[in-house]
């Protein structure tokens, strides 16, 4: 009898349409309180709602809007032919779905998501995907609110690209000598070259688990992520990235380079990009030094005046690009020490910061303090927005100079340096 008089119960309201607004108003608050209560109110109402009301409610209802509070809607239920129905059941086969409050479906949904996450984490068990992925799913950072987001959107899709990712972590060597190009490991895993292209959330993701194992923050600026991604293994922007050199030799598989051997021979500098350093095992410098310069015009000049004696020498083109670091790196690797000198400007004392913090004792800041300083100073003036970079600098050898720029706030460049810088080089290359 129940069951019948509820299938009667719930036929009736579904053929009447002026009790559509008002069952939903009932269902949002259930919703809200995780019970039948609270109070219901409906605006502009319809011919059809005004009808359906005054026949339930047995008062006008008539006006433009009404409230009433839940429980008298049930009474007023009970009081029809439908007495004694349970009206829980009534709204759950209105619906065609359970009942459940707010906080009941926000605890489902965690689970269900949990379950989700936790069963591909599992099927990379052991693995350097499994400990990243968890990570992700314990601090809700390193990529979580793309993961969040995706759910939300295509579950489906979200477990195909996760475990592409997953497998493209686990592939990579983490070693500068053992590389491998972006998109030839995109198509090793997807079959798509693009699949992993840095502005897609594949790429994203990638990169925020190899900056998991390189305990690292995510990449502020093009340059920082083609390093994340060199130290892990990964190589991109091939040919754009590049860096002048002089002075140099280089081998692959033990054999010297004929390409760096000629320009080393005709004292010429040599453009090399990732794509020339991707084959080479060791660059090395004869003399055991590089002067490394981010100004071209210092360091064509400087060149030009040892032309014939084949001095190691650098042109970063400013900020240090990836192939830079990797020609740096390689050359510290050989055992030579690099001599570095810039700019008297926030953006020069932070690449000679850059370089202290990365190749520490093999790194000589060269004609780079308070007396060349004093010596140059310009009158451009620095911004305080551009002197606030300066509170970043770690390196004990830059404080002095660090704090008389804050003071005077003027910059000073290295052309008004190149006598010193040749004379510095000539005083060495006779000591030879």
């Amino acid at each position: 009898m129940d069951d019948r008089l509820t299938e009667e119960c719930i036929k009736y309201f579904k053929n009447t349409a002026g009790f559509k607004r008002t069952l939903e108003g009932i269902r949002k608050k259930y919703k809200s309180l995780g019970s039948l209560g609270g109070t219901v109110v409906l605006k502009n109402l319809k011919e059809e709602e005004k009808e359906a009301l005054t026949g339930l409610f047995r008062k006008d209802c008539s006006g433009k809007g009404i409230s009433f509070k839940v429980d008298k809607f049930i009474n007023a239920l009970q009081e029809t032919r439908f007495e004694g129905v349970d009206f829980e059941r009534v709204l759950q086969g209105y619906f065609g779905e359970k009942l459940i409050s707010k906080k009941e479906e926000k605890f489902e949904y965690e689970q269900q998501k949990n379950a989700y996450f936790n069963e591909i984490a599992s099927a990379f068990q052991h693995t350097r995907a499994e400990k990243w992925f968890r990570y992700v799913l314990e601090t809700k950072e390193s990529g979580y609110r793309i993961l969040n987001q995706k759910y939300d959107e295509d579950k489906r899709s979200l477990k195909d690209n996760l475990y592409k990712v997953c497998r493209a972590y686990n592939y990579l060597s983490f070693d500068k000598g053992k590389v491998v190009r972006l998109a030839l490991l995109s198509s090793m895993i997807t079959k798509n070259p693009h699949s992993f292209d840095i502005n897609t959330d594949n790429g994203i993701l990638l990169v925020y688990a190899i900056c998991y194992s390189l305990k690292e923050r995510y990449p502020a600026n093009a340059e920082q992520l083609n390093e994340v991604l060199y130290r892990a293994g990964i190589i991109r922007d091939e040919v754009s990235n590049f860096t002048l050199c002089s002075g140099l030799l280089a081998y692959s598989g033990g054999v010297e380079h004929p390409g760096w051997r000629g320009f080393y021979d005709r004292g010429e500098p040599l453009q090399v990009s990732i794509w020339n350093l991707s084959s080479l095992d060791q660059i090395i410098s004869p003399l055991r030094r590089v002067y490394v310069f981010e100004n071209p015009t210092v360091f064509s000049e400087v060149l030009y005046n040892f032309k014939e004696d084949k001095i190691p020498i650098m042109c970063t083109f400013g900020n240090f690009k990836l192939a830079s670091l990797i020609v740096l790196d390689k050359l510290v690797e050989s055992g030579s020490t690099i001599y570095y000198s810039g700019d008297f400007d926030p953006e020069g004392i932070i690449m000679a910061d850059k370089i202290k913090q990365r190749y520490g004792g093999k790194a000589v800041l060269w004609r780079y303090g308070v007396k060349e300083y004093n010596k140059i100073i310009s009158s451009v003036s620095l911004a305080d927005s551009r002197l606030k970079k300066l509170d970043n600098v770690k390196s004990c050898e830059l404080e002095n100079i660090v704090n008389l720029l804050k003071t005077k706030k003027k910059a000073a460049y290295q052309e008004l340096l190149v006598n010193e810088y040749v004379k510095d080089i000539n005083d060495f290359i006779r000591k030879q």
